[in-house]
C-alpha cells in the first residue's frame, strides 16, 4: 500500500498496523479530526468504520463524503457509522466483544477482491470504570490483536473533559503515539495492556475468522489434524493457555507442547493467533 496517510494535520505518512490515540476537548474538535481521518480513507478506498458518541450519521456521512457530486457510488471507499454507547456499553458496562464485532466488519467484497485496508475510529464512551479496569484492557488488547492480523489503521479518541487523570494515565501507557493539539507525541515506554489474552481473543477472533475466510495457508491441511490436535486447537481458539489445555485434557503440558508443534508444521503456521483464527473458522470442538 502506497500513499497511505492519516489525513490529520500533524500526522504524516502512516503504515498498516499503526495505532494513534487522539486526545480532544469537545465534539467540535473531535468531529474535525474524524472528518479528516475518514475523508482520507474514502479517497484511498478503505473500509472505514467509526463508533462515536452523540452521533448524527447523516451529518457525518455528508461531511466525510464532501459535496454531493463526490459522494456517489463511484467513490472507492466504504463508510459505516455506529453509536459508541450502543457498541461499548450494555447495562452500564463496557462490552469489548460487541465493540470489536462492529469495528471489524465483513465487507461484501472481501472474498472477491481481498481484504481492504480497515480504517477504524472509536471514541471511548464514558463508562463506570476506574483506572486499570479489566474491560478497558480487554478492548485495547483486542485492538492490538487486530493490528497484528489485518491491514489496519486505528484512531482511538478520548475526550479529556470526560475522564479523570487516572484513566487518561492508563490510556497513555498503552499507546506509542498520542495526538494532542495537532502534535504527535511518541511514547517509547508504551506497554501492552495488563489484561491477559483471553478476553481480547474472545472479542476479536470470530470477526477475524470471518474476514480471513478466503485466506490462510493452513486451510487445505486442516483435515490432516488428529482428533487430539483438533481438540487442542479448539481450546487455543477460546484463549486457553497450554497449561490450562493440559489440565482440561488430563495430559501433561509437555504433551500439549508437542501436539502444538505438530499442528504448526501440518498447517504451515507460526503463531497461536493464526491457529485460533483457523479453529474459529472450522468450528473446532472444545468439549
Amino acid at each position: 500500500m502506497t500513499d497511505l496517510l492519516m489525513g490529520i494535520p500533524g500526522v504524516g505518512a502512516v503504515y498498516p498496523g499503526i495505532h494513534v490515540c487522539a486526545l480532544f476537548s469537545g465534539p467540535i474538535e473531535r468531529d474535525r479530526l474524524l472528518v479528516q481521518f475518514l475523508q482520507e480513507g474514502l479517497r484511498h478506498g478503505d473500509q472505514c468504520v467509526c463508533l462515536m458518541d452523540e452521533l448524527e450519521p447523516e451529518n457525518m456521512r455528508q461531511r466525510a463524503y464532501g459535496p454531493a457530486e463526490l459522494g456517489d457510488t463511484s467513490r472507492p471507499g466504504h463508510l459505516s457509522l455506529h453509536s459508541a454507547p450502543d457498541a461499548y456499553l450494555r447495562d452500564g458496562e463496557l462490552t469489548p466483544q460487541q465493540t470489536i464485532s462492529q469495528l471489524v466488519p465483513v465487507p461484501a467484497s472481501t472474498i472477491e477482491q481481498g481484504i481492504p485496508l480497515l480504517r477504524a475510529a472509536g471514541q471511548m464512551s464514558q463508562a463506570p470504570f476506574g483506572p486499570g479496569a479489566k474491560e478497558f484492557s480487554a478492548y485495547e488488547s483486542a485492538v492490538i490483536l487486530i493490528l497484528a492480523e489485518l491491514p489496519t489503521v486505528f484512531l482511538c479518541l478520548y475526550d479529556m473533559r470526560r475522564f479523570g487523570a487516572g484513566m487518561l494515565a492508563d490510556v497513555l501507557k498503552v499507546h506509542s503515539r498520542i495526538l494532542l493539539d495537532g502534535t504527535v507525541l511518541y511514547n517509547p515506554h508504551s506497554v501492552a495492556p495488563p489484561a491477559g489474552p483471553d478476553p481480547a481473543r474472545a472479542a476479536v477472533l470470530p470477526a477475524l475468522a470471518g474476514l480471513r475466510s478466503d485466506r490462510g495457508p493452513g486451510d487445505d491441511q486442516w483435515p490432516s489434524l488428529t482428533g487430539a490436535e483438533v481438540r487442542i486447537a479448539g481450546f487455543i481458539g477460546i484463549g486457553m493457555t497450554n497449561r490450562e489445555t493440559a489440565h482440561e485434557l488430563i495430559v501433561s503440558p509437555h504433551t500439549v507442547d508437542a501436539h502444538l508443534k505438530h499442528i504448526y508444521q501440518k498447517l504451515g503456521i507460526h503463531s497461536r493467533a493464526e491457529l485460533a483464527v483457523l479453529s474459529f473458522r472450522h468450528g473446532s470442538p472444545s468439549d
